[in-house]
């Protein structure tokens, strides 16, 4: 039992030590204190200290060398580096360090050049991991490794460069220095000191400068530390971060990009091609063509085209043309042409024209024309076209026409569509049910020569109105072959005086026997009359009514149309198909409410 559970702990312990990361020796920190020691004795005493042994041919240290030096808690990098003075290189390979001769070049041919060393507190010398290094005039950029360590490498075109520091948190760094050859630098920086009183303020600041639209690679080192903008006359990129202007890329303004597959990049003032995709953190202008998508953080100003989406966070003023979707965060000016939707979260002023719906979020005014429906829950100035439905949820001061339904809360102007609905109307819904809320809305009781019950409602407006009715014959409601109706009709009533409106309507009705007359029973009748208001809700009908009854003659068991009255028919004729047309002047009295 107990060799068992030796061999358990021993397991263990490997899989433990196996599972815990090892701090790689160039970053391993030792404390030693050397004295005219041997090179061949001082690097084993360090190789002691720090757990790894050297690897090395003798024939490149001179045995003569005497190393003096006094280290407390440095990195073996550094302790290196102040020994040798930057004449080895150093490769780690299992828990050996090898050291090799580096290369000598002279000064005036050296082709690019290698500034390495640690970014650290100034105050606590703490090192600092995700600092931003870079060199503006070459676009070359690095990020300190978790042990705060950067290797920039860039090409040699002037005798002095700039390297620049940033990190959240700290003051922007700037440090300039003598392209001779590679150059170890460690480079020290102030973290930024808030007052506490201009805490919340400075907060607000920050919210109101963060992008409305969440971007890609928000969480990069370099995207979130740098504040400075860089600019290129061209970008090339493979991928994002992967091109001319490389892990800098979303913190350059381009003139012109052209990107494989995609590229990043904080603007564009002239044109960006993309064959995939092309993503922008701030503005861009004049023309971006992507072959699956655009997607721009800050303002859009041009032409916007693509194969799938064309996404802005900020205010567009442009062509929008994609084959699936436009998307703007704000304020939208121009023309957007989208084969499934186009959506607007704020205003849009101009032309948009989508397979399936339109969606805008903000006052707004131009032409809305889609395949199924215009959705405008704010102002609207201009018109709605739709095969399915027209919503507009405020005011809007043009015509809803669409297939099946408008709803408006304040229409000024003209609805049209098989159902229409709005709150007030300042023109004329023309459709099969209009229901306008503060417009003619009547329930009517009448009578006429055929039907002595009828219940109808009018509803619309004054000007046009829809009537949906039906009637019976009371007298034949005890046997199986009582005579009953249903119908359809539009009129108008314009006001005579403040208390008579005239009355014109035309209806079609069928009429049934029994259960249905699955024949040719159809009703038509022209209304002419006055409305006599009694109370506010409650009116007085009479008028007269131009009739014409049409049958066909083969079928032989049509209802009784009068029973109390018989008018005269004054045209009865037969046409060669067989119809009939009887036709007679009535009359109808009623009561109305509402």
């Amino acid at each position: 039992m107990k060799f068992i559970l030796s061999i358990v702990v021993f397991l263990l312990s490997l899989i433990t030590g196996w599972a815990q990361p090892k701090t790689p020796i160039l970053e391993r920190k030792i404390t030693i204190s050397l004295t005219e020691e041997k090179i061949s004795t001082a690097l084993s005493r360090i190789g002691l200290e720090g757990k790894f042994s050297f690897s090395y041919n003798s024939t490149i240290i001179s045995e003569d060398q005497r190393v003096s030096l006094i280290a407390k808690e440095k990195s073996m990098r550094e302790i290196l580096n102040e020994i040798f003075s930057g004449s080895m290189a150093y490769r780690e390979k299992g828990n050996h360090l090898i050291l090799n001769k580096a290369q000598a070049k002279q000064a005036n041919t050296i082709a690019s050049i290698v500034i390495s060393g640690y970014v650290e507190d100034e105050v606590t010398k703490q090192r600092i991991a995700n600092a931003s290094v870079y060199d503006k005039k070459s676009v070359t950029s690095a990020v300190t490794d978790e042990y705060g360590y950067y290797r920039l490498k860039f090409d040699k075109k002037d005798h002095v460069a700039s390297i620049a520091v940033s990190k959240v948190g700290y003051r922007d760094t700037l440090v300039t220095i003598q392209t001779t050859g590679n150059q170890y630098l460690n480079i020290s920086i102030f973290r930024t000191r808030v007052d506490s009183s201009l805490a919340k303020a400075d907060t607000l600041a920050t919210d109101s400068l963060k992008e409305i639209l969440a971007m890609p690679y928000a969480e990069e080192p370099n995207v979130q530390n740098i504040h400075d903008t860089l600019y290129q006359d061209i970008q090339i990129s493979f991928l994002p971060f992967l091109g001319t202007n490389g892990q800098l890329s979303g913190n350059t303004i381009n003139n012109y990009s052209i990107n494989i597959f995609g590229g990043y990049s904080l603007g564009t003032r002239q044109i960006e091609i993309g064959f995939f995709v092309n993503l922008d953190r701030g503005d861009v202008s004049w023309l971006q063509v992507a072959g699956l998508g655009n997607l721009v953080g800050g303002n859009m100003y041009g032409v916007q085209a693509s194969g799938f989406f064309n996404v802005n966070g900020g205010e567009t003023k442009a062509a929008q043309l994609t084959g699936f979707g436009n998307v703007n965060f704000q304020d939208f000016q121009g023309i957007q042409i989208a084969g499934f939707s186009n959506v607007n979260l704020s205003s849009a002023d101009g032309v948009q024209i989508a397979g399936f719906a339109n969606f805008a979020n903000g006052p707004s005014k131009g032409v809305q024309v889609a395949g199924f429906g215009n959705v405008q829950t704010e102002n609207y100035i201009g018109s709605q076209f739709a095969i399915g439905t027209n919503i507009a949820t405020k005011h809007i001061s043009g015509s809803q026409i669409s297939a099946l339904f408008n709803y408006g809360k304040s229409v000024k102007g003209t609805q049209i569509g098989l159902f229409n609905f709005a709150d007030s109307l300042g023109g004329v819904p023309v459709g099969l049910v209009s229901f306008v809320n503060h417009g003619y809305h009547k329930l009517e009781v009448s009578a006429d020569e055929v039907f002595h019950a009828n219940l109808a409602f009018r509803t619309g407006v004054k000007k046009f109105y829809n009537i949906l009715f039906a009637g019976i014959q009371p007298e034949n409601t005890l046997n199986n072959d009582y005579v009953w109706t249903f119908g359809y009709g539009l009129g108008t009533a314009p006001r005579l005086n403040r208390w008579i409106d005239f009355n014109f309507d035309a209806t079609a009705q069928h009429i049934n026997k029994g259960s249905f007359t699955n024949e040719l029973s159809l009703l038509n009748k022209i209304h002419v009359g006055l409305d006599f208001r009694v109370t506010r809700k409650f009116s007085v009908y009479g008028g007269v009514t131009l009739n014409g009854y049409v049958t066909n003659t083969s079928y032989t068991d049509y209802p009784v149309l009068f029973t109390n009255y018989q008018p005269t028919i004054f045209h009865d004729q037969t046409f060669s198909n067989g119809t009939n047309l009887k036709m007679w002047w009535g009359a109808r009295i009623g009561l109305r409410f509402l």
